[in-house]
């Protein structure tokens, strides 16, 4: 069994206290079977990259800012009897607007 949850968040992106684009999007990635499954990360926004966020099949994998981006239609391999959960990655301020909506806001 495999199932994949995509959490969009809105198109308008929020703010954190810094002033900087929060980009808040989830996609998790669940193996209920004893073999390894490869999954195809779907199409979601323009410009958008994941980054594994966790991994519980090798909790040794480098995650966050350390982890290799992934786009859409890029495979990910998930562990038997594992989850791993991807953060959409963030984006330079001047076009985090323009990756999510896939259009610049004035």
């Amino acid at each position: 069994m495999l199932t994949a949850l995509s959490l969009l968040r809105d198109d308008d992106p929020d703010r954190v206290a810094d002033g900087t684009w929060l980009i808040d999007d989830v996609l998790v990635l669940a193996n209920a079977w004893w073999e390894p499954l490869e999954f195809v990360l779907p199409e979601t926004r323009p410009q958008v990259t994941w980054q594994v966020e966790l991994d519980t099949y090798d909790l040794a994998f480098p995650a966050g800012p350390a982890a290799i981006d992934h786009k859409a239609g890029d495979h990910v391999t998930v562990g038997p009897r594992s989850i791993v959960v991807l953060l959409a990655a963030s984006v330079a301020p001047s076009d985090a607007r323009t990756a999510v909506t896939g259009r610049r806001f004035r």
